[in-house]
C-alpha cells in the first residue's frame, strides 16, 4: 500500500442503477450508503482520516490485512467497475468491497444490507481456486480490522481484547468461508477457516468467564452477555446457507446454538450469556429505526449509539454536545421519546433521556428546547410512566440491574 492520500476519498460516490454489479448492488452505490450512514469517513473530519493507507492496485482486495484495510477498500471503490459480466477477479474485489461497507456501517445508525452476500452468496459463486484462495485470505484479514473508528459497542473486559458485535459479522463471514471450502472439497482452506472460528468462539467465551468471576461492572457483563448471544447468532444465520446443507451436519453440531442446545460447549459460556440477555438486554437489541431519521446524530463516531441498556452516559454527550444547537437535541429527544412507546419492554432509552437531561443541564424540559417539540412528545413527556421512569437515578438502576444479572447467571449455572 502507499502513504495515506485523502484525495482518494469518494465525497459522494455517483449511484449505479439496480443490479449493477453482475445483479448485485452497483459498488459506488454500495459505498454511497455507507457515506450516508458515516460521512465522516469520506469529508475528512474524523482525525484519523489522514492514517488511512491508499490501495496502489491494480486489485482492490491486496494489502487489506491491516486496521483500516476496510477504510483504504471503500477509498479504492473506483477499482471495481459497475458490470453486468464480472469477471472472477472482479468478483473478488467486490467480495471486499462489500465485507469492508458491512464492517463500516454495521455500528451506525443505518447498516447496510449486504449480511446475506458476505455469508452466502459471494462464497458460493463459480470461481477458480486461485480467486477463492484470495477470499479465503480476506476473511481472515477481518481480524486485523480496527473497529474502534466505527463502533461504539466494543466491549472491554481486563485481560482480554475487546469484544464487539463486529467479531460476530465476521464469525458469520468465516463459516460460509468454511461451508463453501468443504462443498467445493478444499480441506485445507475449511481447516484454516474452521480454526479461526474454534479460536474465536472460545476467546469471546474466555472473556465472558473472566467478566463472570470477576466483578465485572454490570454495564460490561449485560453488554458482554448481549455481544455473545447475537454472535452466536450470526454463527447459526451463516450455518443456514441453502447451497450448503449437504456438507453443513458437522459444523452446525460443533458451533451451532450455542446459547440454547448443547450447554456445555465453550464451559456452557454462551448458554449463561443468552440467560442474561434473554432477560436484560433482548428488549434493547432492535434496530432502532426511531432514531434513523436524526440524521444530525450521523455526523460524528463519537455520537455512535453503544448498546443498552445502560445508555445514561450516551445521552449526556448528546446533551452537551457543543455542534448541536436546541433544534438538533430537541430531535433527539422526540426520536427517543417514540422509541419508549415504539418498543415495549426496553429501558435504553429511558436511560438516555436521564443522561440528556443531565448533559442539559436544565433538563428536559427547557423552553429553548421544548418549542421544538411535537404534540406526541410533549405528551409523552408528560406521561406518568414515562416520567417515573425518568426519577430513577443512575446509580440505583445500575444497582438494580447489577442483582438481577447475577441472580440469572446463578440460576443459568
Amino acid at each position: 500500500m502507499e502513504a495515506a492520500d485523502e484525495t482518494r476519498a469518494p465525497a459522494a460516490p455517483a449511484a449505479e442503477g439496480r443490479g449493477a454489479f453482475g445483479g448485485f448492488v452497483g459498488p459506488r452505490t454500495l459505498v454511497g450508503l455507507v457515506a450516508s450512514a458515516a460521512p465522516y469517513l469520506f469529508d475528512g473530519s474524523d482525525p484519523r482520516s489522514g492514517e488511512v493507507p491508499r490501495v496502489a492496485g491494480p486489485r482492490l482486495c491486496d494489502d487489506l490485512a491491516q486496521p483500516y484495510g476496510w477504510w483504504s477498500a471503500l477509498r479504492a471503490v473506483d477499482l471495481v467497475p459497475a458490470t453486468p459480466a464480472p469477471t472472477p477477479a472482479e468478483r473478488t474485489d467486490y467480495f471486499a468491497l462489500c465485507l469492508a461497507a458491512h464492517f463500516a456501517s454495521a455500528g451506525t445508525y443505518v447498516p447496510t444490507d449486504v449480511d446475506a452476500k458476505i455469508r452466502h452468496a459471494l462464497w458460493f459463486e463459480e470461481l477458480p481456486d486461485d480467486e477463492f484462495e484470495r477470499m479465503v485470505d480476506l476473511a481472515l484479514a477481518l481480524a486485523t480490522w480496527d473497529v474502534a473508528p466505527v463502533s461504539a459497542r466494543l466491549v472491554h473486559v481486563p485481560g482480554h481484547a475487546p469484544v464487539s458485535g463486529h467479531d460476530g459479522e465476521r464469525l458469520s463471514v468465516l463459516v460460509g468461508g468454511h461451508l463453501a471450502s468443504l462443498a467445493r472439497g478444499n480441506a485445507a482452506a475449511a481447516e484454516r477457516l474452521a480454526d479461526a472460528i474454534e479460536a474465536e468462539l472460545e476467546r469471546e467465551a474466555a472473556a465472558f468467564d473472566s467478566a463472570c468471576a470477576h466483578g465485572t461492572p454490570v454495564r460490561t457483563l449485560v453488554d458482554l452477555a448481549t455481544t455473545l448471544t447475537h454472535n452466536a447468532g450470526d454463527v447459526v444465520q451463516a450455518l443456514g446457507s441453502k447451497s450448503a446443507r449437504h456438507v453443513a451436519g458437522p459444523a452446525r453440531e460443533r458451533w451451532g446454538d450455542l446459547a440454547r442446545e448443547r450447554a456445555a460447549r465453550f464451559r456452557g459460556a454462551y448458554h449463561r450469556a443468552a440467560a442474561v440477555y434473554r432477560e436484560i438486554g433482548a428488549p434493547e437489541g432492535h434496530r432502532h429505526y426511531p432514531l434513523r431519521d436524526v440524521k444530525a446524530l450521523r455526523l460524528d463516531a463519537r455520537l455512535l449509539l453503544p448498546l443498552g441498556p445502560c445508555l445514561d452516559a450516551w445521552g449526556a454527550t448528546i446533551g452537551g454536545w457543543p455542534n448541536f444547537g436546541p433544534a438538533e437535541k430537541a430531535a433527539v429527544v422526540c426520536a427517543l421519546v417514540a422509541g419508549c412507546k415504539r418498543v415495549p419492554g426496553q429501558q435504553g432509552y429511558q436511560r438516555a433521556l436521564v443522561g440528556l437531561a443531565e448533559g442539559l443541564g436544565r433538563g428536559l424540559e427547557e423552553p429553548g428546547l421544548a418549542t421544538w417539540y411535537d404534540t406526541a412528545t410533549r405528551k409523552g413527556l408528560a406521561d406518568a410512566a414515562l416520567r417515573k421512569s425518568l426519577a430513577v437515578r443512575r446509580v440505583s438502576f445500575e444497582s438494580s440491574l447489577e442483582k438481577r444479572a447475577r441472580a440469572l447467571l446463578a440460576a443459568a449455572r
